[in-house]
């Protein structure tokens, strides 16, 4: 049975800034939901980067899972880029 991980990457302010945020393994199905959701944009300009991919064979992942629900919210709302404004609250 495959593997995924859904994971986070926040862009700070300057590139020095950027770096894995979340990380959490999940089915395939919500891989699949997950794949056309690029970035969450927040309002200060900063933004989380989502990559979804399948883990290795006995590939081994430390989890955090810090944003789940904004990630799941952002899923539900469509689209690739999601503005964290247009969320609901």
């Amino acid at each position: 049975m495959p593997r995924f991980v859904i994971e986070g990457e926040w862009t700070g302010y300057n590139s020095s800034q950027r770096r894995v945020v979340h990380r959490q393994v999940v089915t395939e199905k919500a891989a699949e939901a997950a794949k056309a959701l690029y970035a969450i944009i927040y309002t200060d300009g900063t933004s989380l980067l989502i990559r979804t991919r399948q883990l290795e064979p006995r590939e081994k992942v430390t989890e955090q899972n810090t944003y789940g629900s904004l990630i799941r919210d952002a899923i539900k709302h469509g689209g690739s880029r999601v503005l964290v404004a247009d969320l609901p609250d």
